[in-house]
């Protein structure tokens, strides 16, 4: 049996905690856990502490991270990592509610266990939030994505897999070892319209998860029999060995970000059937 779904943006609820779960064990996952995190006008979170990586992208409003002796003043397009045990804490000192996509991997669990209390030292009063600065290698946790980040649509080339007969995407990473993520990837795709015709070859499958959080346009996603319109604020969700691939019938690009766990191999990544048949 194989693992996929669709997960519509209108269709999630939010907890007490403003967090909304968007893919997790209940889709069939066991890499990633996906969520949408809602931190009103000057709410504060406690500090953390977590068996796991985490990876996140803010989609709108301004937040504030507090992690490695620092605080990064963060707001939309601005994305980082927040390594295995290593504390944080986030908090929203706007006067607007904020939002960020947050990937974790492994999986977290519940051992029914109450979590280990977590002092994080207050810094001085004195030291301001910073925006983020990618010249700043102190800063290298935090970055910001940009519209010219994105290459021309033409042929893929990422860890596992190079494609010269693709000729309609654009990828940006986001988070991967270069951050010292060693657990799962995160990046931003582009595909250039395609007709009816499925991206980068076909349907094809890994031996990894993958989601896929659709930010602008509109696609098909094409998941083992069937075929799925999906917009802005979905989210498609691919197991370990689902077939899979996307089309762009509109006039128009779409966009989203990408997550993969476990991280890639360096080889033997994509496999697509027609590859493999008489």
């Amino acid at each position: 049996m194989v693992d996929w779904a669709v997960v519509r943006g209108d269709d999630v609820a939010t907890d007490d905690l403003g967090v909304g779960e968007l893919v997790g064990v209940q889709h069939g996952a066991v890499h990633l856990d996906v969520a949408l995190v809602s931190l009103g006008a000057g709410e504060r979170g406690e500090a953390e502490v977590n068996p796991f990586e985490e990876s996140f992208y803010v989609l709108e409003g301004r937040v504030v991270l507090q992690i490695a002796g620092q605080l990064h003043d963060l707001g939309s397009d601005d994305f980082g990592y927040v390594p295995v045990a290593v504390a944080h804490r986030w908090e929203n000192r706007s006067e607007a509610p904020a939002t960020y996509l947050r990937v974790r991997s492994p999986q977290p669990r519940d051992f029914g266990i109450v979590p280990r209390e977590m002092d994080l030292a207050e810094l001085d009063p004195s030291v301001r939030p910073k925006p983020v600065d990618v010249s700043d290698p102190s800063s290298r946790l935090v970055g910001h994505f940009s519209e010219e980040h994105l290459p021309a649509p033409g042929p893929l080339a990422m860890k596992g897999f190079r494609s010269g007969t693709a000729r309609n995407v654009g990828l940006w990473m986001l988070v991967d070892e270069v951050v010292g993520a060693v657990h799962h990837t995160l990046f931003m795709v582009q595909f250039a319209p395609t007709g009816q015709t499925v991206t980068l070859g076909g349907q094809h499958y890994h031996p990894f998860e993958e989601i896929y959080y659709i930010v602008e346009g509109e696609a098909v996603a094409h998941l083992e029999d069937e075929s799925i319109p999906v917009g802005v604020g979905d989210v498609v969700f691919a197991g370990v060995n689902s077939l899979h691939g996307f089309s762009n019938q509109t006039d128009s690009r779409v966009r989203w970000i990408e997550a993969q766990s476990p991280a890639p191999p360096p080889a033997g990544a994509f496999f697509f059937p027609t590859q493999w048949a008489e």
